[in-house]
């Protein structure tokens, strides 16, 4: 049932069809909150706020070790043959005490039925808020995305209809603007700034929506999105980046990048269909982007800020880093699940990474010797993207490796379902959806789904 106010997103618990649905991005929103804009350099001015603006997080960076070696440069020129040709088999690095045997096919479903369910009466408490009032757009790209894959349009057209009205942007007096999300929306509250994650996912979702359910506005609209995420680019010390976002009151872009603001595969599946050179081309940087941000353990390091070379202009790899050397698994898995096109040594060296810890597996590494940070052990955003990801590289053994704890993690949220975001039931639904459309190589009938691909196929 759908209200009448169009600041709501009009989903209740007498609705029998579904949602469906990532706790990665939460705390780095929350740090970006102010979304306040950083000064530009100037050359031999205001020489104090400046260094102290870029020698104290280049200080921790340099503590942390988080630069890479001149080595792993090098390594990172080579191409995705010469990395698979000599990478150890990802079956291999599963440790004799994880189970491989798949999951009851019933057993699966039966969790996703009670999830769906749940996710319809979180939906319907808050209308898709978290506590602070604010309707996050990575949370509602979730269940839009899910609901496109079931092909739910009870559930995607009141989703849909939201974010057309408060979440893109497409004032006839701001041109520049067209087609910039905003990362959050509260009625009453000022949009504060465009978001790049928030962009993708929501353009994924629609662009989904547009061939499962057959509305071409939507198609329409995931364009218009990703034209409007292409002008966040920029080039900064010789250095391509995607900003991390337009603040929206001092119209002003962020001068670095999150990682997981890039979707090279989205961008290249986009290309392919109707044929945009600029997609295309941004695809093809941000598979570069992502190789370079590999970590000698094997992930992927978090932030792009070319800004740091002003202070130390010799040490390019410096450029992209996390702080103290950090990483988490989750985000890293994130970005490699969208890079499996072009780049499916990432993602195998991340499963690769995981299995061989498993079954004590983490949330937080150091990025270069890949030993924990401290002992908070993974969760569901982790094992359900890890899931996903193997999946989409055809890992059998390694999905369900993953899947087996997974499953554990997600029963328990089953329930206990008020313990727990909507953000990550999102994440289980999805990673449930993915499993529930593996088709193993050589096989035509397990596990296979009719719900429809980024590119229309089974």
């Amino acid at each position: 049932m759908i209200k009448s106010k169009n600041n709501k997103i009009g989903l209740n618990q007498s609705r029998e069809s579904g949602v469906g649905s990532r706790e990665l991005l939460e705390r780095n929103r929350k740090e970006d909150d102010s979304k306040s804009s950083l000064s530009p350099l100037s050359p031999l001015s205001s020489y104090l706020p400046l260094l102290a603006w870029i020698v104290i997080p280049l200080l921790t960076i340099l503590s942390g070790c988080a630069f890479q070696s001149p080595e792993v440069v090098t390594n990172n020129t080579k191409t995705v043959e010469d990395i698979t040709q000599t990478a150890t088999s990802t079956t291999a690095a599963i440790p004799r005490t994880v189970k491989t045997t798949p999951v009851d096919r019933q057993v699966l479903q039966q969790l996703e039925g009670r999830l769906y369910q749940q996710l319809q009466v979180l939906m319907a408490k808050a209308q898709g808020a978290r506590p602070d009032g604010y309707v996050y757009t990575v949370d509602l790209s979730q269940i839009l995305y899910y609901a496109a894959g079931k092909k739910d349009s009870r559930l995607y057209l009141p989703l849909r209809d939201f974010a057309t009205r408060n979440l893109i942007i497409d004032k006839k007096s701001d041109p520049y603007t067209k087609g910039f999300v905003l990362w959050r929306y509260r009625d009453g509250a000022p949009a504060d700034a465009s978001g790049t994650t928030e962009a993708l996912r929501l353009a994924e979702s629609l662009w989904l929506g547009s061939q499962t359910l057959g509305d071409e506005t939507d198609r329409q609209l995931a364009m218009s999105i990703l034209q409007g995420y292409t002008r966040h680019a920029q080039i900064d010390h010789d250095k391509w980046l995607i900003r991390n976002y337009f603040n929206l009151q001092t119209r002003a872009f962020a001068n670095n990048s999150f990682l997981v603001g890039y979707d090279p595969d989205l961008l290249k599946i986009v290309a392919q269909v109707t044929g945009d050179r600029e997609l295309k081309s941004v695809a093809q940087k941000s598979y570069a982007t992502i190789r370079e941000a590999a970590t000698p353990s094997g992930l992927l390091y978090d932030i792009i800020q070319p800004e740091v070379l002003t202070l130390v202009p010799e040490l390019k790899q410096l450029a992209i880093f996390s702080p103290n050397d950090v990483v988490k698994l989750a985000n890293t898995c994130t970005v490699a699940e969208r890079a499996v096109e072009e780049a499916p040594e990432v993602g195998q060296r991340v499963i690769r990474f995981a299995l061989a810890r498993m079954p004590n597996l983490n949330t937080y590494y150091y990025g270069r010797d890949g030993e924990p940070v401290i002992p908070q052990k993974a969760e569901i955003p982790t094992y359900a993207c890890l899931v996903r990801l193997s999946a989409k590289l055809k890992e059998e053994k390694a999905m369900y490796a993953f899947l087996n704890p997974f499953v554990n993690h997600a029963e328990f949220m089953a329930q206990n379902i008020n313990q727990f975001s909507l953000y990550t039931v999102g994440e289980a639904l999805l990673a449930l959806q993915s499993v529930s459309q593996f088709n193993p190589p050589g096989s035509r009938d397990r596990l296979q789904s009719s719900s429809v691909s980024m590119r229309g196929r089974v």
